[in-house]
């Protein structure tokens, strides 16, 4: 797809970002999956381990649900809830969903937005819930940054759902994000490109902005294991 966005999506995508980011949601996952990715970046091992590009996003994709459903508690303070019904993450705040995604290798460092897809029950039910509250302008997509939303001074109130797209590069460590609406009318999503109503912008960075984790050796010992002469 070459840039264009329903702009009435693209007008509620942006509230969405600029709201969810002064309540710090998007700095939680940034930070999260900048941390994650670098970790396993730097214990990535092809050729000794047999790892590859899958097992490199899966388990990030794992410890990723991990560590974000360990802060839930603290998070719901604040209205937001963390939870992963069916294993599949997703943060609830002011009535709308965002879920998550790692986009595959292919589509580093930015998604291809024409092709890439979002499978499974869950990605079905959230496009469909914003197929079913909101329409497109005149059922086309408009340019991104073009002020016509679908009818004067209405808001996509309908639309409840979004998802966090994110890209890993396994060499530099760099992570990127982006906020997407999924989108699929009666019948399904017709033409393909309209999978995806809006998407924004929301990090790009390398392992240098975010503070590296620590370090944790292969085998730890505690001293009282090794009796007292450990100590001499």
């Amino acid at each position: 797809m070459s840039g264009t966005w329903d702009a009435g999506a693209v007008a509620w995508l942006r509230e969405m970002r600029d709201r969810w980011r002064a309540v710090g949601v998007l700095g939680l996952l940034e930070d999260a999956v900048a941390a994650v990715w670098e970790r396993n970046v730097a214990r990535h091992d092809p050729r000794v381990a047999g790892d590859t590009a899958l097992t490199l996003g899966l388990t990030s994709s794992e410890n990723l649900r991990s560590r974000l459903l360990a802060a839930a508690p603290e998070w719901a303070e604040r209205d937001v809830r963390i939870a992963a019904p069916w294993n599949s993450l997703v943060l609830s705040h002011r009535e709308v969903a965002l879920h998550l995604m790692k986009a595959p290798p292919a589509h580093d460092p930015q998604p291809d937005w024409a092709v890439l897809r979002w499978p499974g029950e869950v990605r079905g039910a959230a496009a469909a819930a914003n197929g079913a509250g909101y329409v497109p302008l005149g059922g086309q997509l408009t340019f991104d940054g073009v002020p016509a939303p679908r009818r004067p001074h209405e808001q996509p109130a309908g639309l409840r759902h979004a998802v966090l797209v994110w890209t890993g590069d396994p060499v530099t460590a760099t992570t990127s994000g982006w906020l997407a609406v999924p989108w699929e009318g009666a019948g399904g999503a017709d033409p393909p490109e309209r999978f995806w109503l809006a998407v924004t912008p929301v990090w790009r960075h390398g392992p240098d902005d975010v503070p590296a984790p620590p370090r944790v050796p292969a085998v730890s010992i505690p001293f009282s294991v090794l009796g007292d002469d450990a100590g001499r």
